[in-house]
């Protein structure tokens, strides 16, 4: 089920200029994008991944092998998630895997294109919790170089380096926040730039492109937006 304009539709009923829930993946906005084609293959073998919200609600998800689903900071394939992983939903919390099963069962698997940023929102059949948040059928971008921080451990032994103390707030994107007198700094989870940093003047303002300072360095020299 994908998550529409209109509410939740099986995603073989879905057709061109249907508008459906989409995520920026660099920004963090959420928004309705129309899609642009729907398409479906066969597969020979199907993914179950049961999920829970953590608040007493669960799904189970199908999927084929090699659908992307963003998980801690990464776009990951359906059969590479694992008990612990964490999915994000329409509203931005997390649900988290509590399973992932492949089994050698013929599936007919259907996959939208949707313009601008690629993304929408499925959730199980029936399910009463949100969806979470795939890709469509473009490839994942693909960073230029691995992320200087890869895990908010390593982003944390730095920013300390550099003065800045771990806040409680997230960015959309789950990185840690933080602060040092009016600066706010968060780990550049993608480095498109081969940035190290993401910085801004609130915990909020890092989450956009237009309101953020800029991308900066390990030494927070700034490279660039």
């Amino acid at each position: 089920m994908v998550k529409t304009a209109d509410g939740y539709k099986a995603i073989a009923h879905i057709q061109a200029g249907d508008r459906v829930l989409s995520k920026d993946e660099a920004s963090g906005e959420t928004g309705y994008k129309p899609v642009t084609a729907r398409y479906g293959n066969p597969y020979q073998e199907t993914v179950y991944i049961e999920i829970s919200d953590g608040i007493g609600n669960s799904q189970t998800l199908i999927s084929n092998r090699i659908h992307p689903f963003y998980s801690d900071g990464k776009w990951i394939k359906a059969e590479d998630l694992k008990a612990g992983s964490r999915l994000y939903s329409e509203s931005g919390k997390t649900q988290t895997v509590r399973n992932t099963v492949v089994k050698p069962k013929p599936l007919k698997a259907y996959n939208l294109t949707v313009a601008d940023w690629h993304t929408y929102f499925v959730k199980g059949n029936r399910a009463e919790t949100e969806g979470v948040w795939v890709h469509n059928e473009c490839p994942p971008r693909k960073t230029p170089s691995t992320p200087i921080y890869g895990n908010d451990s390593e982003a944390y032994a730095a920013a300390k380096e550099l003065g800045y103390r771990k806040i409680k707030e997230r960015t959309r994107n789950d990185a840690a926040i933080f602060k040092k007198g009016k600066s706010y700094i968060s780990r550049d989870v993608d480095s498109h730039n081969g940035g190290a940093w993401k910085e801004a003047s609130s915990p909020e303002k890092l989450n956009r492109k237009e309101t953020r300072n800029g991308t900066f360095d390990k030494n927070l020299n700034r490279i660039g937006d």
